[in-house]
């Protein structure tokens, strides 16, 4: 994935985010603190966008995984077209993926990580901001049914959107219309959102017209004549269920759909990162610019980062199933293959649960104190001008875009790497000492279990 050029962009907006706050004075003074809240909003904006790009950018990397496998075995013969670099192989008679287990599980692992840590990130930034604009806690007593109203109106828009007919009808099933629990807003949405938006899409291509959209201008009236036209008679979906249930440990949301279901060995890949059970799409060569991935309109339709569509990239499930367990609840799916699939979100009710961060070994935090040190001196040395003293100060540029396209490549060990090896970690923690560079201390970063969590 290093050498994916959305990826590099990627590495390269959070170096500038890094140097935007690093560089910028403690806000001991309001007029300090003003311009800190300035910098932290545009923060959140650009991580929005963000993680638009890692969907693009992670179907680059499969796009070209592909191309890779098919040219190794050019020969039109059917079956395994050969293994990628990446371990990804593609079969080209049933045109699905395959991978192997490590490549598999550094995947895993290395998504995992970083959607939890970017989780924590954002929960920081919204908690300041909330606090700033309206004076409140992002994390407060919340109403699971209005927010699933919410969710629902939102799931319908896009399935309408994408079918071009109404989508599927939700019946809501709660015998305490006051339930209350604490959480954030946001969070909650996105996950209730990304079910509906499954099973609504689920009932649809089980339902339509061979799963293509169907037309509701005028069709052929029957017994009328050749001819004769009549307004089309919408095929009517079968309902989703939503439940919610008041326990007294937990509050459960079920959703309940008719979408044909899954077979029980696909089950468990739905989690998966590289989507191993989807048949291989025709997945349309985009290049992501410095300039797309700071601007303004690729999120401007979403609530925020966590309403992007990532369906295309199969990040969305296990995204929401993170977010779930982030806060000490669950997310799990029981399929019954041929008729449908009943969705089960508990949210963990215990308001002083610890935030469930990410397990930091001493090989991932040399891991990042070399990635950061290393990408941080590339970023100044080309930032630099070379009639530049060594003394001279750079200024932070809240305003600056991702870096371009014509700046060179960061080194494939660096950009957004699966795993670096304990001989590499020396080898780089050996170079830095030998240049007298300080590394960052955070080997002082407390593990989960020595953290409290502000109430979450």
């Amino acid at each position: 994935m290093s050498e994916i050029p959305t990826f590099q962009h990627i590495a390269r907006s959070y170096l500038e985010d890094i140097s935007l706050v690093t560089q910028m004075p403690k806000p001991s003074t309001p007029q300090l603190e003003e311009e800190f809240t300035a910098i932290l909003r545009n923060l959140e904006h650009r991580q929005n966008v963000k993680m638009l790009a890692i969907s693009q950018g992670f179907k680059e990397f499969l796009n070209k995984s592909t191309i890779q496998t098919q040219s190794k075995n050019n020969v039109g013969t059917s079956g395994m077209d050969g293994q990628s670099n990446d371990g990804l192989q593609y079969r080209s008679d049933s045109g699905r993926r395959t991978v192997c287990p490590q490549t598999e599980s550094d995947i895993q692992n290395f998504f995992n990580r970083f959607y939890t840590i970017n989780i924590g990130t954002r929960l920081l930034i919204g908690e300041h901001l909330a606090l700033h604009d309206h004076g409140l806690n992002l994390v407060q007593r919340v109403n699971p049914l209005t927010i699933s109203r919410q969710a629902i109106k939102a799931a319908q828009r896009f399935c309408s959107t994408h079918y071009g007919q109404p989508a599927p009808p939700v019946l809501i099933q709660a015998s305490n219309p006051d339930i209350s629990t604490t959480y954030v807003e946001e969070f909650l949405h996105h996950n209730i959102y990304e079910l509906l938006k499954n099973s609504m899409r689920a009932t649809c291509e089980a339902h339509l017209q061979e799963g293509s959209p169907v037309s509701l201008g005028m069709t052929r009236g029957r017994g009328s004549g050749e001819g004769t036209a009549t307004a089309a008679v919408e095929p009517k979906l079968p309902p989703i269920t939503l439940t919610l249930v008041d326990g007294g440990e937990d509050v459960s949301i079920k959703i309940s759909d008719q979408g044909a279901g899954l077979a029980l060995s696909e089950l468990d890949k739905i989690w998966s990162y590289v989507h191993l059970a989807a048949t291989l799409p025709q997945i349309q060569q985009q290049s992501t610019s410095s300039s797309s991935l700071s601007s303004p309109d690729l999120s401007s339709e979403s609530k925020n980062y966590l309403d992007l569509p990532l369906s295309d990239s199969g990040h969305g499930l296990p995204l929401a199933r993170l977010i779930a367990r982030y806060f000490g609840g669950e997310l799990s799916l029981i399929s019954m293959d041929g008729h449908g699939t009943d969705s089960y979100l508990s949210l963990y009710r215990d308001d002083d649960h610890l935030e469930n961060f990410p397990e930091m070994d001493q090989e991932m935090l040399d891991e990042v104190d070399v990635f950061v040190n290393e990408l941080l001196d590339i970023y100044i040395s080309e930032k630099t001008p070379p009639t530049t003293p060594a003394t001279t100060t750079i200024e932070p540029q809240p305003k600056s875009t991702i870096m371009s396209s014509g700046t060179r490549s960061l080194p494939p060990n660096m950009v957004l790497g699966l795993k670096q090896t304990n001989a590499v970690v020396n080898s780089m923690n050996k170079a830095m000492n030998e240049d007298n560079k300080i590394p960052l201390d955070i080997s002082a970063i407390p593990l989960r279990s020595d953290t409290a969590s502000p109430n979450l």
